[in-house]
C-alpha cells in the first residue's frame, strides 16, 4: 500500500481478525517483496484498488474498494491472549537474509502505555504519521494516537518527502506529536530556517540514528521553548524503543553526543563484557535488553532466534543481544558508543553491510566485495573484486550509460529495500583475506596504502573531486564505488 488511511484500516482488520500484520512497503524491489511473502507464508494480501495486482496467486483484497456498499455484517471479535503474535516486521540481515521480527501484543502495549503516560497523551492529541509503514515508528504513530483516542494525522504520499508540505499539515491539522528520526526533523528546521514559526507541537521524539549536538537548540528556536525533545532508542527486537532521555533545553558544552538514557517501564538494560559480567561504570561494554518487551525471535529461522536472544547462564533472564557497546556514566544513564558489528543506520535505515555484499557478490561480474561507510558524508563504499577484468582506473560515470555500474549492478539494487547505485569504480586483482573488518572501522585515505597504489595521473580530476582525497595521498588499486541511499 502506499501511505494512507488504508494502512490503518488494515491493520486494525487484521488485527481484529485475530492475525498479525506483516507490512510491506510499495516501493520495496519486487524481488524483495516476494522473498519477504515468500519467507513469511503470506496467504491474504491487503492492498489499494488504484495499485496493481503483483501477486496474482495470493488472494487480494483492496481496502477501499467497498466504500460505497458499506452495510453492517454480524463480524464475532475473536479473543486473543496478551502473548498472541500481533505484527512482524523485516529488518536487514548479516547474511543477506532479512529478519522477521515477531512482536506479541503485550510486549508492545508495554512500550505504547509507557510512552503515553510520560507523555500525558490524550484524546486532544494529533501524531504526524510521517515514517512507512515497514518501520516500527509506524507503531507507535497509529496505536499511540488510536489507544488514546488521539487522531492520526498522515501525509499525503505524493509529497511524503516534503517539508514544505509536513508544515502545512502540522498546521492544518494541529499536529500536537512529531515522531521521526533526527533527519526527517532536520529537514523541516532547514525548510523553517530557523525561524520562530506558530504552531500546536508539544511533544518531538527523535530515535533511529544519532541526535546532532544543534538540533535540540534548532528544534527550540524554530518550534518553541514550549516543545520538549526526547531521545528514543532501542531495537525492532524490543518493541519499538527501551530506552529514552529527556534533552535538557541548553545542551552543555562539554557533551559530544546525546545520552542513550534510562530504560522504559518493565524493560531492562544491561552492559556486560564478553563473559556476561556487569560493567562498571565508564567501562565499555555490549548492551543486552530484558524485560516484557523483547520479540517472541525471528520468524522461522531458530538458528538466529538463539544466536541472538539468550538466557543469561546466571540469573536465567532472557535477553536480546543488541550488537551495541555502550557504558553506564556515574549519574545512572547509558551513553551509547557505536556498533559492535557492522551494522550502520543511515537516514534512520538500519542497513547490515553483510547483505549489500552479499547481494553484489549475486552479480555474475562480481567476485567479492567489501562494504565500508563514510560517516561523514553519510555514503556507503564500496570495494568490489570483479570475476573479469573489465576496468584498470578509477573513471567518473554519466547515469544512463549502458557501460555504467548503475546498469551493470541493477541486480544488486533490486534485492535491497533501499535503491543504491554506484557513481565510480576501478579494478582490482584480489582483496587480502581478512581485510573486511578492518576496512569497515577506517576510512580510505587512512588505509590507502595497504593496497597496490595506481598512477594519480590515470584519474580524470572529477574523480578526484567526487572521493574528496587530499594530495599526495595514493588509492588502492581497486573498485571504489559509492553507493548512496536515495
Amino acid at each position: 500500500m502506499e501511505k494512507g488511511w488504508e494502512q490503518i484500516v488494515a491493520c486494525l482488520a487484521i488485527l481484529l481478525s485475530g492475525a498479525a500484520y506483516l507490512p510491506l512497503d510499495v516501493g520495496s524491489p519486487l524481488d524483495r517483496l516476494c522473498t519477504l511473502i515468500q519467507e513469511a507464508d503470506v496467504k491474504i494480501i491487503l492492498t489499494q484498488s488504484h495499485c496493481q495486482p503483483i501477486f496474482t496467486h495470493l488472494t487480494s483484497i483492496s481496502v477501499d474498494k467497498f466504500i460505497s456498499d458499506v452495510y453492517p455484517i454480524p463480524f464475532p471479535i475473536k479473543q486473543q491472549l496478551a502473548t498472541d503474535l500481533a505484527y512482524v516486521i523485516y529488518t536487514s540481515g548479516s547474511t543477506g537474509k532479512p529478519k522477521g521480527v515477531m512482536i506479541s501484543h503485550q510486549a508492545v502495549i508495554n512500550t505504547i502505555l509507557d510512552m503515553n503516560s510520560r507523555l500525558e497523551i490524550s484524546a486532544n492529541d494529533r501524531i504526524f504519521a510521517l515514517s512507512h509503514l515497514n518501520f516500527d515508528l509506524s507503531v507507535y504513530d497509529i496505536f499511540g494516537a488510536l489507544t488514546t483516542g488521539g487522531a492520526i494525522v498522515i501525509p499525503d504520499h505524493q509529497h511524503y518527502k516534503d517539508p514544505k508540505h509536513w508544515y502545512e499539515m502540522l498546521i492544518k491539522h494541529r499536529v500536537t506529536i512529531w515522531n521521526s528520526v533526527p533527519m526527517l526533523m532536520q529537514m523541516l528546521i532547514e525548510y523553517l530556517k530557523e525561524n520562530y514559526h506558530e504552531n500546536q507541537l508539544r511533544h518531538v521524539l527523535l530515535s533511529g540514528d544519532w541526535i546532532p549536538l544543534s538540533l535540540p537548540k534548532s528544534i527550540s528556536m524554530t518550534l518553541g521553548e514550549h516543545v520538549t525533545i526526547t531521545s528514543l532508542g532501542g531495537a525492532t527486537e524490543a518493541s519499538i524503543w527501551s530506552i529514552a532521555y529527556p534533552i535538557p533545553k541548553q545542551i552543555p558544552r562539554k557533551w559530544k553526543s546525546i545520552p542513550y538514557g534510562m530504560p522504559l517501564r518493565n524493560q531492562r538494560y544491561y552492559v556486560y563484557d564478553s563473559h556476561l559480567n556487569d560493567c562498571p561504570e565508564w567501562v565499555t561494554g555490549e548492551l543486552y535488553i530484558g524485560g516484557i518487551g523483547l520479540a517472541d525471535g525471528y520468524w522461522k529461522d531458530r538458528i538466529k532466534t538463539e544466536s541472538s536472544f539468550i538466557i543469561h547462564p546466571h540469573t536465567n533472564e532472557r535477553l536480546y543481544r543488541t550488537g551495541d557497546y555502550g557504558r553506564f556514566v556515574p549519574s545512572g544513564y547509558i551513553e551509547f558508543v557505536g556498533r559492535k558489528d557492522f551494522q550502520v543506520k543511515l537516514h534512520g535505515h538500519r542497513i547490515e553491510l553483510g547483505e549489500i555484499e552479499y547481494h553484489l557478490e549475486q552479480h555474475p561480474d562480481i567476485h567479492q566485495a567489501i562494504v565500508t561507510v563514510d560517516n561523514k558524508s553519510q555514503r556507503l563504499i564500496a570495494y568490489i573484486m570483479p570475476e573479469n577484468e573489465f576496468l584498470s582506473v578509477l573513471t567518473p560515470i554519466s547515469v544512463g550509460d549502458p557501460a555504467s555500474p548503475k546498469y551493470r549492478y541493477a541486480s544488486a539494487g533490486s534485492l535491497y529495500p533501499v535503491q543504491i547505485y554506484i557513481e565510480l569504480f576501478s579494478a582490482i586483482d584480489n582483496i587480502p583475506p581478512g581485510i573486511g573488518p578492518f576496512l569497515r572501522k577506517a576510512t580510505i585515505t587512512a588505509h590507502a596504502k595497504l593496497l597496490e597504489p595506481i598512477n594519480r595521473d590515470n584519474i580524470a580530476p572529477q574523480a578526484w573531486q567526487s572521493l574528496h582525497i587530499n594530495e599526495g595521498i595514493d588509492i588502492p588499486h581497486s573498485i571504489i564505488s559509492l553507493i548512496r541511499i536515495i
